[in-house]
């Protein structure tokens, strides 16, 4: 597996969209139409992580393909990666008949085509009638031998888009994830806490050393517990450097710092783990934290043994 196939990004510069999610209401998790994900490993800066990304099975308009897409919460849009679906496109001309001239996005600063109509399944579940963003020379071209074969062919992003106006429950203990209108009864009585969204991202809030801080929710950052900038972290953590990684960014490696947290870090009454803030120091990063107006990016890695539920309806963030 190739790094760049995978948005180690913290910012995605998509426009908004709304999708058609066809999904069915239970009243109990155990008859939910569960979707299945699987995770990612690979090296990074010579060490092995086992939980870098997170891929769903993914059918595209009934083709008799296997793909996966990354389920990335932090990016804005669900897209196809263009070096990889142009493959796809010669052989298939009703997907590319699909194209909508009318529909743009954006990303990278850079205009991009969209789908229209688009049935994606996500494991067995169906999301019909959907917007697919198309991100033009993104990804890699598939070695011929691979698209002959049952080989499963990573092609694209599943976005939040997906999901607004339902509720999206994360059962990371058992890798799976569902989509319902109406919350299951054993969810009811868990501790929420209201966010923030803007284009579909959310924003949570953490107490971090006594004080209620908003936090980009990203599941696109599976590696990190924290990020920040370099003045919040030492904020919270001790001085001496504890871990350093080099993250590919966008085609562009830079260089990330971690610092063990010594100060609390709670989601509402619930102690999150003793862990390590890493920050960068490359242009961006704070710029980013400061035009979205939050202290930092939280993903998974806080949250591996718990269930988590996103309720777009009611804006609102659960932990079980």
């Amino acid at each position: 597996m190739q790094m760049k196939m995978y948005f180690f990004r913290f910012w995605v510069l998509l426009s908004l969209g709304v999708s058609i999610v066809v999904s069915c209401s239970q009243r109990s998790s155990q008859n939910l139409e569960w979707i299945p994900f699987t995770w990612v490993s690979d090296s990074v800066s010579g060490k092995f992580v086992d939980k870098i990304a997170i891929n769903i099975p993914v059918t595209i308009d009934e083709l008799p393909h296997k793909f996966s897409m990354q389920f990335d919460l932090g990016a804005v849009r669900t897209c196809f990666y263009g070096n990889v679906l142009n493959v796809y496109l010669e052989k298939y001309p009703a997907l590319n008949n699909k194209l909508d001239t009318t529909k743009k996005f954006w990303i990278q600063g850079e205009e991009n085509p969209m789908f229209g109509n688009i049935h994606l399944q996500l494991g067995e579940v169906a999301f019909r009638g959907v917007d697919v963003g198309l991100f033009k020379n993104y990804g890699d071209v598939p070695p011929l031998d691979l698209k002959k074969s049952e080989t499963e062919i990573h092609i694209g992003t599943i976005a939040p888009d997906l999901f607004q106006n339902k509720i999206l429950i994360i059962d990371y203990k058992l890798n799976r994830l569902a989509v319902v209108n109406s919350l299951p009864s054993e969810y009811q009585n868990i501790t929420f806490e209201n966010f923030k969204i803007e284009k579909g991202r959310i924003k949570i809030p953490l107490q971090i050393n006594g004080k209620v801080e908003d936090v980009m929710f990203d599941t696109g950052s599976s590696m990190f517990s924290l990020i920040t900038t370099k003045q919040n972290a030492l904020e919270i953590s001790g001085s001496k450097i504890v871990d350093s990684l080099m993250i590919s960014s966008w085609g562009k490696c830079v260089p990330f710092y971690g610092l063990e947290t010594v100060a609390p870090i709670l989601f509402g009454d619930k102690k999150l783990g003793n862990s390590v803030v890493y920050y960068c120091e490359e242009a961006g990063f704070d710029d980013f934290y400061k035009s979205e107006n939050i202290w930092g990016i939280t993903g998974n890695a806080f949250f591996f043994n718990d269930v988590i539920i996103i309720d777009y309806k009611e804006n609102r963030f659960g932990v079980k």
